[in-house]
C-alpha cells in the first residue's frame, strides 16, 4: 500500500518538522528572556526554563547563546523585511507613494519593537566582545543589503528617482528607527512639539525591558508613531524627486 520511497521520505520528515518547531520555540524563548534580563544576564537555564525545554534540547539545535543569538536575528529580520516588502506591494497605484509608504510601514516598525530592544542588548554586549561584534556587523549588512534592494525596487516600481544613494537612505531608515524606539523605551515617548530633554533619558543602572516601553494604543506609543511619521517623510520627501 505504501510505496517505500514514501515511508523513507516520511521517516525523515517527522524528525526535521519537529527539529524546526523545537528551533522556533526557542528562539520565541530566548526573545522574551533577552528582551525582559539582557542578553549578557540571560543564561541557557533561563530560555530553556521560559521555553519548556532541557539544556540537551538546547545544545542539540546550538552551541552558545551567540549562535541561537544570530538564529534569532537571521528570523526576525527575515519576517520585518518580507511584511514590508508585502506592504509596499501596489504602492506604485497610490497617488503619493511616499506617503503611502511611510503609512503602510509604520505597522512594520511599531510590531519591531521588542527585536530592536533585544538587538540593542547583544549590540551594547558586543563592545565589550570582539567575536560578538564581528558577528554583528556581518548581520547587520546583511540587513543593509537586503533593505537597500528593498528600497531600489520601490524606487523603480513607482518611478521616483533618489536624490541620495539607496545604500545610504536604507543606513538612515534604520538609524532613525531604532533611535526613535530607544528614545521611547529610555524616556516615554514625547508629546507632538516636544523638545528632547535630557532628564528625561533613563536613570543608571536600569534595564530595558518591553515593560518599560509604552502600551500600544497608548498616548506615548501615539506620539512615537507621529513622531516616526514625520521624521520618515521629512526625510523621504528630502530624498526623492518624482
Amino acid at each position: 500500500m505504501y510505496p517505500i520511497q514514501s515511508c523513507i521520505v516520511s521517516l525523515v520528515e517527522r524528525p526535521r518538522r519537529r527539529r524546526e518547531e523545537t528551533v522556533e520555540r526557542l528562539l520565541d524563548a530566548a526573545l522574551d528572556t533577552f528582551a525582559e534580563v539582557g542578553f549578557a544576564a540571560a543564561s541557557v537555564e533561563d530560555i530553556c526554563s521560559r521555553g519548556g525545554f532541557t539544556r540537551g534540547a538546547f545544545y542539540s539545535s546550538f552551541r552558545t547563546k551567540d549562535e541561537l543569538f544570530a538564529a534569532l536575528f537571521a528570523r526576525e529580520t527575515a519576517a520585518n523585511l518580507a511584511r514590508a516588502e508585502q506592504q509596499l506591494t501596489g504602492i506604485e497605484d497610490e497617488a503619493d507613494p511616499v506617503g503611502a509608504a511611510v503609512e503602510r510601514c509604520l505597522s512594520t516598525f511599531r510590531a519591531d519593537r521588542t527585536w530592536v530592544l533585544v538587538h540593542t542588548e547583544y549590540a551594547l554586549y558586543a563592545t565589550r566582545h570582539p567575536e560578538a561584534a564581528a558577528a554583528l556587523r556581518r548581520h547587520a549588512e546583511e540587513l543593509h543589503r537586503r533593505l537597500t534592494a528593498l528600497i531600489e525596487a520601490a524606487a523603480a516600481r513607482t518611478g521616483i528617482r533618489l536624490t541620495i544613494p539607496p545604500n545610504r537612505l536604507a543606513r538612515i531608515v534604520l538609524a532613525l528607527h531604532d533611535g526613535v524606539v530607544i528614545r521611547e523605551v529610555l524616556g516615554g515617548a514625547m508629546p507632538p512639539g516636544s523638545a528632547m530633554s535630557p532628564g528625561s533619558a533613563m536613570s543608571p543602572g536600569s534595564a530595558m525591558s518591553p515593560g518599560s516601553a509604552t502600551a500600544p494604543g497608548s498616548a506615548g506609543d501615539r506620539a512615537a508613531s507621529d513622531l516616526e511619521r514625520t521624521a520618515l517623510l521629512l526625510l523621504l520627501r528630502a530624498a526623492t524627486t518624482p
